[in-house]
């Protein structure tokens, strides 16, 4: 370790100069010398460097002057402090690596001594930072091309002196394929220093990869003798140092030649992995199909030669081909042909095939083998020969553990040929093993086949048994070999014939070493004091001396001895088994863990993989998807998984359900394969194997569910539709499993994803079937309501199955329809199409026997979180009689308003006296309405006469009506909750249930204490409201009304964004730049598709100046970012959008010179970089395009604002856009030459992402019981209850109540009345009537403004219900959510106008009259 480890980092940016800059920059060389001086002593000073300090700017100024600068003492000095930073960031300094090469190497050209050494200095030390040598490949490659002699020098140099840094085992095997041709062609260089340069990088590279592999690299140069004994003469001089000896040979003398020490010539490098992969699929001619099914042997010869001699000339094939079709082919042919030399072609191509593919081959060895097994029954040398090699070469691909089965299988064959040749075949593999790698479980299978082989009648099975036990000895050695062949060990002669096998594969081929060393670990004694060959590295000098004195001891006490060694032998065995668990290890490995799944998801929305839809499974989908599990499971797995045994099915079940408590990643990385794999055994028959199979996918989609891991539909439509086939299995047990399976599943992607699949699953003939996916449904419809799944057109899919001749299939589609009712009523019937006569009475009578009532109901909420659909929150239909309650207002507008130009908004002001907004004409002719209303005084409901009738019974019978029936309704505007459902429910399909909304939302936005619950959802308030406009731009375009609608949408977002109040007392709503964009989107779109028809300009209009409040009232930083993103979605879809959104880049420039406020120059470079690619990139724009100068526009503005901070945030962006840093820096040095300064220079700030404000506003349980008395007199006893419980807990709190509140003294009197009566308030009693009368008119005075009170000012005003007009002048009642009490809401009736104040004089309103009016004679 070097000393460069212990020193602390350091920031050395404070330490330079303050005037670094300018020396930097300056026109003077000396001053531009002196700045680089400075740096490179502080470089020097400071050996390690801070890595948390980013000098990406620094480093980059530098790189700058070592490419431009004219004066070479200042490029000498860059290139230092280049290769100081180098050294003091090392490995953080990668990432400038790369752009620095090419710098670099161009630089070489240089001969002056002066600027060249620093160069070579520097190129050294940024080459030691980079990661691998493949990265600046093809800089060097370019630089070995240039004409300059010194250039390919030096680069050739730079390459010789990065290799010798690189060991054998970490070579840069494309770097170096890539590199070694240039450098054979440069030794024959006309300069004599770059032949040599060239022979020197040759022999640091011969020295990594051997003598025969950089000769078929070099190819026609390697004939050149004299050019390789350079080379080799080169390698002997730069190899690296050997390693230093250990302390034990340290001091024995060396008498090897240095040279010899440091090199050991051991080709340890592969020549296959230098080779071009070759595309043999492609070169098949055409004729080979046709070929090798004739009926002539000759032709089918000819095909297989002709595709041997292909694989014989390419021994490396390309992996990414498909080869499944073609092994199988060769495969029948190898089986069934009965032509022996054409078997032995077809043998021969095999193994062509297993050694050009190596482990991509693994998947097919489990199908081949089996037939080369059984072909060895022909004891002709010309195909015998050839199946040995292919044997050979396709085990060669895969493990003896995976093909161990098959092996089996073979060894029990009763043909000795068969026997013979199998147990050769285990004595060649077995002598590739040691104790370390042979497989344990599967050899302790196979050898009582060997065993008894070696009595077999047949000599030649008896002596290849005896070689295969030998080899296995020379594998794991005498001992183990001695326990397994226990049966035999009496056996002299069969031991004899065994160890003489035995001496020969030592003979052949040494002892296993490492198999030796692993069975004195385990089983031997103590080691003694004898020296083992190769000593274990850092052995301490205790240990060896407690085993010297272990020597002398056994003689004194051997049984004690003896005892204690046993004890330890158990402690240590314990102990290894503690610490190293054999069982995770193994299933760790049986499945990778990497990020292929995305890749291969991608791929299938590309059509690059076959879809997974199928009747029944078919060869190509079977074929492609051995080919994508192969590349991820252990080859054991695979031929468990696709082995035609289902008991080898049950065994893979059980090793990937273990998966998932010791390696779930490993899992949810190949889900989808895996699915894919069960949805292939769902249509086997075996039942143990599809119960073992459903518990495999619960497992996975429970392990998805628990992990939060998102499930897409690729995996969805690959996976359910297949499963729901086994709903109609006849056993219940199965039935269970798969309903658990589609429960979990729809926790994971909701039932709007779930319910096409089960629609599609309806056509099945499996009556079934059909009735369980019917009960999927109806619990969907139950749990989330028939809005969120209305466009899937339910009802009229399950409508024909009324009549269907299964009884179960009947009741559960009638189930069905009868939840459809319950939430929408009258419309189900509409929605479910013709249907005869007797289908339509069973319906109705199955309605009308459950009591259910048509738009009724109510979602459980079950399922509701997990939904994902266009509406967030289910929804409710009101029944049919609600309609005709609201109606609209006659729209007051004059003709001549009708022919006025539509868009005008976008054009500047013609006076300065305009209002800085505009109201629609029809709202502004409404609020001047209500402005006229606001002074009428109501006066309070009079009781009726005591003699005949109840005031709670005739008069207040309208003070007391309720709406119900209404998802939308704010039943307590104490709770966000409730204002959140209303919001979402602005989306909603259902237009009656939208305007709903909107009036809800509306409501609260009047009442100044909850207005900041809406204005803090403003987000989601306008993507709702953008949603909602693209549906009434489409019901619009299909010819439907939707003038209440837009009226409702547009007054709820004028009022969101200001209404009438002075908006610069409101502050800037913060919606985000996708919102922005959305509803920017959505009110252009509808200006431009309403407004060019006859009947929309009124509603254009409308849209026109609501563009403008969303100018005036978003935050500037997002507003900007909307708007660019709003012109690159447009501008590849509809132009006409994007001219309009270009139009208000002045207003928003106005904007900012009015709100001067900090922009966020991160998020706004990044959707500026956005707009370029779309534009100048991928649409080919040319730069003088007016979209591209609009927002080159808002650009320099931003520039303007902000100053350099944009730079500084365009440096962040992983690819910036050549034309964003042009402008960029071109605009900065436009303000730099002219001294501009920035208005409003930041800083760079992560994005603080949006945090919606979820309190809760809350009144006391007084003030509450008090209100209730008030608005729900005829239950005024219960109400009183509930006072008299918060007073005695709260006895200060009511006490101050009655004290301070206007109406405490008459609450404490009535609360004594109730108590005196024994618990009861008569409302026919006069002084209760008096009471009530008093508590009304007070609450009217102090909800209306004139008393404020702090135990009050959460109320919602009466006002709003009582004096306006449009209220229909009566006080409404509702219910609240909570226990029954009350609070209000607003009147049934017309809608609800904007926020009105209620104290204002005459004269203001008489201005405000002519304002508006002057708005709308657009004034």
């Amino acid at each position: 370790m070097s000393n460069w480890d212990y020193v602390d980092e350091v920031d050395i940016i404070p330490k330079l100069p303050p005037n670094f800059d300018e020396l930097r920059e300056s026109k003077k060389w000396q001053e531009r010398k002196e700045a680089l001086e400075a740096l490179l002593k502080v470089l020097t000073d400071n050996e390690r460097l801070s890595t948390k300090v980013s000098y990406a700017e620094l480093i980059g100024n530098v790189q700058t002057m070592l490419a431009k600068d004219a004066n070479i003492n200042c490029q000498a000095l860059a290139a230092r402090c280049i290769a100081k930073f180098a050294t003091g960031l090392r490995s953080k300094f990668s990432q400038f690596s790369a752009p620095l090469l090419p710098v670099i190497f161009e630089k070489m050209k240089e001969k002056k001594p002066m600027l060249r050494e620093p160069l070579v200095e520097c190129a050294m030390e940024v080459g030691r930072t980079m990661t691998t040598l493949e990265a600046g490949q093809e800089d060097v490659l370019v630089a070995l091309a240039k004409p300059n002699p010194q250039i390919k020098q030096q680069t050739a140099l730079f390459v010789a002196k990065q290799l010798d840094l690189v060991a054998s085992a970490k070579q840069p095997k494309g770097f170096i394929k890539a590199v070694t041709p240039v450098l054979g062609k440069l030794t024959s260089d006309a300069d004599q220093d770059v032949r040599e340069a060239a022979v020197q990088a040759l022999g640091a590279i011969q020295r990594i990869i051997g003598d025969k592999n950089i000769k078929s690299l070099l190819g026609d140069v390697a004939s050149d003798e004299t050019k390789i004994k350079k080379s080799e003469k080169e390698q002997a001089k730069t190899a690296p140092p050997a390693p230093e000896p250990s302390a034990k040979s340290s001091s024995a003398p060396s008498t090897a030649p240095a040279a010899i020490q440091a090199v050991e010539p051991v080709d340890v490098t592969d020549p296959w992995d230098f080779l071009d992969a070759f595309d043999l699929l492609s070169k098949i001619p055409d004729s080979f199909e046709t070929m090798i099914e004739s009926k002539k042997w000759q032709e089918r010869k000819e095909a297989l030669e002709g595709l041997s001699q292909l694989l014989t000339a390419n021994p490396k094939l390309d992996p990414k081909g498909a080869y499944g079709s073609l092994v199988e082919r060769l495969q029948k042919v190898l089986e069934k042909d009965a032509n022996i030399m054409v078997a032995a072609l077809a043998a021969n191509c095999l193994a062509g095939l297993a050694n050009g593919l190596r482990s991509n081959f693994q998947q097919y060895a489990v199908s081949v083998a089996p037939i080369i097994f059984e072909k060895f029954k022909e004891k002709k040398l010309m195909l015998r020969d050839q199946l040995i090699t292919c044997i050979d070469a396709v085990v060669a691909t895969t493990s003896l553990e995976a093909i161990g089965e098959i092996v089996l299988a073979a060894l029990s064959k009763p043909n000795p040929s068969i026997k013979t040749q199998t147990d050769l075949f285990l004595q060649r593999a077995f002598m590739g093993l040691n104790s370390q790698t042979m497989p344990k479980k599967t050899l302790k299978t196979l050898i009582p086949s060997l065993i008894k082989h070696s009595g077999d009648s047949d000599s030649e099975v008896r002596e290849a048994s005896f070689a295969a036990m030998g080899a296995m000895m020379r594998a794991i050695g005498d001992k183990p070999s001695l326990q397994l062949l226990a049966d035999i060990v009496s056996d002299n002669l069969k031991m004899k014939k065994i160890r003489e096998y035995h001496q020969k594969a030592l003979a052949e081929s040494g002892p296993a070493e490492s198999a030796v060393q692993s069975i004195q670990k385990a089983e031997a004694p103590p080691p003694s004091a004898a020296t083992p060959k190769k000593p274990a590295p850092q052995k301490r000098q205790e240990p060896e001396e407690e085993e010297e004195e272990t020597e002398e001891e056994p003689l004194k006490q051997p049984v004690v001895e003896k005892k204690k060694e046993e004890k330890k032998k158990m402690a240590a065995s314990k102990e290894n088994a503690e610490n190293e668990p054999p069982v995770a290890l193994k299933s760790e490995m049986l499945l990778n863990d990497n990020g292929d799944k995305a890749q291969r998801i991608k791929e299938e929305k590309q059509l690059k993989l076959v879809k997974w839809n199928f009747q029944s499974p078919t060869e190509e989908h079977i074929s492609q998807l051995q080919t994508l599990l192969g590349n991820q499971a252990k080859v054991s797995l695979m031929s468990q998984l696709f082995h035609k045994d289902f008991k080898q099915h049950l065994a893979a079940l059980d090793s990937l359900i273990r998966l998932s408590d010791t390696s779930p990643r490993s899992l949810l990385a190949n889900s989808d394969l895996l699915l894919k794999w069960c949805t292939l055994r769902f249509f086997e028959t075996n039942p143990a194997a599809l119960i073992k199979v459903l518990e495999l996918c619960k497992v996975l989609v429970e392990l998805t569910r628990d992990t939060e891991t998102q499930m897409t539909t690729e995996e969805l439509t690959s996976f359910v539709p297949y499963l729901l086939l086994k709903t109609g299995e006849p056993k219940e047990n199965m039935r269970t499993a798969v309903r658990e399976i589609i429960n979990t599943l729809t926790d994971i992607v909701g039932p709007l994803k779930m319910t096409p699949m089960l629609l599609e699953a309806l056509k099945s003939k499996n009556a079934r079937q059909r009735s369980e996916c019917l009960l999927v449904i109806e619990s969907y419809v139950s749990s989330v309501g028939i809005g969120p799944l209305k466009s899937l057109t339910v009802e009229r899919i399950v409508a024909p199955l009324v009549g269907d001749k299964d009884t179960n299939v009947r009741n559960a589609a009638i189930n069905v329809l009868v939840a459809c009712f319950k939430f929408e009523g009258d419309q189900m019937w509409k929605a479910a199409g013709r249907m005869s006569d007797k289908d339509r009475s069973l319906v109705e009578e199955r309605i009308k026997r459950s009591g259910v009532k048509g738009g009724s109901g109510v979602p459980n909420g079950e399922r509701g979180a997990k939904v994902v659909v266009p509406q967030q929150q289910p929804v409710v239909r009101r029944p049919a009689s609600r309609c005709g309650i609201r109606q609209q207002e006659e729209e007051n507008v004059d003709e001549e308003a009708h022919r006025t130009i539509m868009n005008t908004t976008f054009e500047k002001p013609s006076t300065a006296a305009r209002s800085r907004y505009a109201l629609r004409d029809d709202v502004a002719s409404s609020a001047i309405e209500t402005l006229k209303n606001a002074l009428t005084v109501v006066s309070t409901p009079q009781p009726p006469a005591a003699s005949n009738s109840l005031w709670a019974n005739s008069t207040m019978s309208t003070f007391l009506q309720k709406r119900n029936h209404s998802s939308s309704s704010i039943t307590s505007v104490d709770t966000s909750d409730n204002i959140q459902r209303s919001i979402n429910n602005i989306s909603s399909g259902l237009q009656d249930v939208a305007q709903d909304a909107m009036y809800q939302v509306t409501y609260v936005l009047n009442q100044p204490e909850q207005r900041h619950l809406v204005d803090r959802r403003a987000d989601l308030v306008f993507r709702a409201s953008a949603a909602q406009l693209d549906m009434v731009v489409e019901d619009f375009t299909a010819g439907k009304d939707v003038t209440a609608t837009m009226e409702a949408c547009t007054q709820m977002l004028f009022i969101l964004m200001g209404g009438v109040d002075n908006t610069q007392l409101l502050e800037p709503l913060n919606a985000s730049p996708e919102t922005v964009k959305a509803i920017i989107t959505a009110v252009l779109r509808g200006i431009i598709q309403i407004g060019s028809s006859d009947t929309g300009h009124t509603m254009a209009r409308s849209l026109n100046r609501l563009a403008m409040r969303l100018i005036y009232r978003v935050e500037l930083s997002n507003l900007l970012c909307g708007l660019i993103l709003a012109m690159t979605e447009s501008i590849r879809q509809d132009a006409k959008i994007t001219d309009l959104v270009s139009k208000l880049s002045s207003k928003w420039c106005d904007e900012l010179e009015k709100r001067r406020t900090q922009l966020r120059a991160s998020d706004i470079v990044e959707v500026f970089n956005g707009f370029y690619v779309c534009t100048l990139l991928d649409l080919k724009m040319n730069i003088n395009h007016p979209y591209v100068l609009v927002v080159d526009n808002y650009l320099e503005r931003v520039i303007l604002q902000q100053g350099d901070v944009i730079l500084d945030a365009a440096r962040r962006l992983a690819h910036p856009h050549m034309h964003l840093v042009n402008m960029i820096n071109k605009i900065l040095q436009v303000m730099k030459e002219q001294s501009i300064a920035p208005l409003m220079p930041g800083t760079l700030d992560p994005r603080v992402a949006q945090q919606e404000d979820e309190g809760v506003v809350v009144r006391s349980g007084i003030i509450v019981s008090m209100h209730n008395i008030l608005r729900d007199p005829s239950n005024a006893a219960r109400h009183m209850a509930e006072l008299i419980r918060h007073a005695n807990e709260k006895a200060a709190d009511y006490a101050q109540f009655v004290v301070n509140h206007p109406c405490g003294p008459l609450i404490d009197a009535l609360k004594q009345e109730y108590e005196e009566t024994g618990g009861e308030l008569v409302i026919r009693y006069p002084p209760v009537v008096e009471r009530l009368r008093t508590m009304y008119d007070l609450s009217l005075i102090h909800l209306g403004g004139a008393l404020t009170d702090k135990y009050d000012q959460i109320t919602p005003p009466r006002s709003d219900a009582v004096n306006l007009s449009m209220m229909d002048s009566t006080l409404v009642g509702t219910p609240l959510s909570r226990g029954g009490d009350a609070t209000i809401t607003r009147a049934r009736g017309n809608q609800i106008r904007p926020r009105r104040t209620t104290n204002m004089t005459r004269e203001k309103l008489a201005d405000i009259k002519m304002q508006l009016e002057r708005v709308k004679n657009g004034n």
